[in-house]
C-alpha cells in the first residue's frame, strides 16, 4: 500500500521508493533532519489550536485500517474539526492534518513548519485531497498552513497569527488527472525488483535523500588522480596591501552564534528569526599588541530573551575599537539591523558597530590570497586550514555554526546539570576558535 509520504517519495524517484520499503535499514537520517521531522510534528500538534476542540482519528501511532474507520464514523457523527482524519483509496492511505468543517464546507489542511508553501507541499496535499475524495468526501478547498512571516510575537502566543492558511486549490485539481496515472506506476514498483536508476538532482532536490550514501556507494570507484595539489599561495601582494593598510586599531574579531526557531520563543521575534544568543571577540589594541579575548553566552531560560544582556556587552566590549572585523559581513550586519529594529533603544551603538565592521572575507573572495587546497572557496573553513594548519575545528565536539544552534537549543529542555555545562564548555571553544582564525588570518595578511 501507499502512503502521502511514499507517493511524494516516489514521484522524485522509483529508486528511493522500493528502497524505502524493501530496504529501510539502509537509509542515513542526519541528526539535523531528525530534528526538523520532531519539530515539524510538534508544529502540527501546535496548529490543532488553530481549530480548537477537535477529535483526533489516530489512536497509538500511526494511520491505518482503524483510524480510517474512525474517522468515517466522526464524520457520520456530525464532528466538524478532525486531527490526522484518514481515508484509503486505490491502495493508498492519507492522513489529513486538519480536515475543519466551516458553513457546511470541509476544508483540507496541511500543516507545514515553513513560511510559505513549495511544490512538494502542493504534490503533498494534492494526493490527500484525491484519496479523500475518492472516498467519498466533498472537500471544497485545501490549504498549506505555513507560519505567517509577518507574525511577532508578543506576550502569549497568537496561534491565529502564527499561521497563515494559503488556499491552492486550483494547483491541487490540476494534479489529478497526474495522481491517477501514477499511482498503479508506483505500486507495481514496490512489487518489482530493484530499479537501476543513475543519481542525480533527484538525489537532492526537494530533500537530501536518505538512501544516498547507499547509492553512491554502488557507484564504479573513481580512479585517483596521482597529482599532488599544490598548497603554495597565490598572492596579489598589491591588493593585500592596500586591503591592510585600510585597517585601523585597535581592532576586534567578532563572531555570533545564533538559533532560528520556526515558532518564535521571545517578544519581538519572528518565525525562524536569527537571534544571537552567543559572540566571541578578540581584541587588539595595537599591531603586535596583547590580544584580548571576551565573550558572550546566554542563559539557557525560555523566559530571558538572550538579545538583551548581549546587546549591552557587546556596546561595551566593542568601544574603542576603530575596526570590527566579521568574516562574511552579510550575516552581523544583517544580526545587527534585526536588533536595531527589534530594539530601537540600542539604535545609535549598534549602527555604531554595523559603521566600523570590516569583512575579512575580502582577500580570499576577491582572490588576493589563494592556494589550491582552498578549492577556489572563501569560508573560513576553507582559508583557515590552507593558511594557518597549526589551527582546527576537527577536534571540537561542536565544530559548525548548525551544531552549535542545534546544542543550544537543546539546553532549554534539558535538566543534566552537567550535561548543560559540558554544552556551554563546548560552545565557548567553538566560538573562541572563530575568532581566533580570524586574528590568525589577519596575522597573516599583514605579513604579506
Amino acid at each position: 500500500m501507499l502512503s502521502k509520504s511514499k507517493y511524494i517519495r516516489g514521484i522524485n524517484c522509483h529508486k528511493s521508493l522500493w528502497l524505502y520499503v524493501h530496504k529501510k535499514n539502509e537509509q542515513k537520517i542526519p541528526e539535523d533532519t531528525q530534528r526538523v521531522f520532531s519539530r515539524g510534528t510538534n508544529v502540527g500538534v501546535l496548529a490543532q489550536q488553530y481549530f480548537p476542540g477537535g477529535i483526533m482519528a489516530v489512536e497509538g501511532g500511526f494511520p491505518n485500517y482503524e483510524s480510517a474507520k474512525k474517522t468515517k464514523e466522526l464524520i457520520d457523527a456530525g464532528i466538524e474539526t478532525i486531527y490526522e482524519a484518514t481515508f484509503i483509496c486505490d491502495n493508498t492511505l492519507v492522513a489529513v492534518d486538519i480536515l475543519h468543517k466551516e458553513n457546511g464546507k470541509w476544508g483540507l489542511y496541511e500543516v507545514k513548519s515553513t513560511n510559505s508553501s513549495k511544490d512538494v507541499h502542493v504534490k503533498d496535499v494534492a494526493v490527500q485531497f484525491y484519496v479523500a475524495t475518492g472516498s467519498g468526501i466533498d472537500i471544497a478547498d485545501t490549504f498549506v498552513m505555513h507560519f505567517n512571516r509577518e507574525y511577532v510575537r508578543k506576550g502569549e502566543l497568537d496561534v491565529k497569527g502564527l499561521f497563515l492558511p494559503e488556499s491552492i486549490l486550483d494547483d491541487v485539481l490540476s494534479m489529478q488527472g497526474e495522481i491517477k496515472s501514477q499511482i498503479p506506476v508506483l505500486l507495481e514498483i514496490l512489487n518489482s525488483d530493484e530499479p537501476i536508476i543513475e543519481m542525480g538532482d533527484q538525489c537532492t532536490s526537494p530533500y537530501h535523500c536518505v538512501f544516498y550514501e547507499y547509492c553512491e556507494s554502488l557507484l564504479p570507484e573513481a580512479k585517483t588522480d596521482d597529482k599532488i595539489l599544490s598548497s603554495k599561495p597565490e598572492i596579489m601582494v598589491e591588493e593585500i596591501h592596500s586591503f591592510v593598510s585600510n585597517i585601523q586599531y585597535p581592532v576586534c574579531h567578532l563572531d555570533f552564534e545564533t538559533i532560528m526557531p520556526g515558532v518564535p520563543m521571545f517578544d519581538n521575534s519572528r518565525p525562524y528569526q536569527q537571534i544571537p544568543f552567543q559572540y566571541s571577540i578578540h581584541y587588539q589594541k595595537e599591531k603586535n599588541g596583547e590580544i584580548i579575548h571576551k565573550s558572550y553566552l546566554a542563559e539557557s531560560n525560555i523566559k530571558i530573551d538572550p538579545r538583551i544582556k548581549l546587546i549591552k556587552q557587546m556596546i561595551e566590549d566593542t568601544k574603542g575599537a576603530k575596526t570590527i572585523f566579521v568574516y562574511n559581513i552579510a550575516f552581523e550586519r544583517t544580526r545587527i539591523n534585526e536588533m536595531i529594529r527589534d530594539f530601537p533603544e540600542y539604535k545609535n551603538d549598534l549602527q555604531q558597530i554595523n559603521e566600523r565592521m570590516i569583512d575579512l572575507i575580502i582577500p580570499f573572495r576577491k582572490h588576493f590570497y589563494r592556494t589550491e587546497t582552498m578549492m577556489g572557496l572563501s569560508s573560513i573553513k576553507k582559508v583557515l586550514p590552507a593558511i594557518c594548519p597549526e589551527l582546527s575545528y576537527d577536534n571540537l565536539e561542536i565544530g559548525n555554526g548548525m551544531a552549535a544552534s542545534n546544542a543550544f537549543l537543546d539546553l532549554y529542555y534539558c535538566e543534566d546539570n552537567s550535561e548543560i555545562t559540558k554544552v556551554r564548555d563546548n560552545l565557548l571553544k567553538y566560538c573562541h576558535l572563530d575568532t581566533l582564525a580570524m586574528v590568525k588570518i589577519f596575522e597573516v595578511l599583514e605579513n604579506v
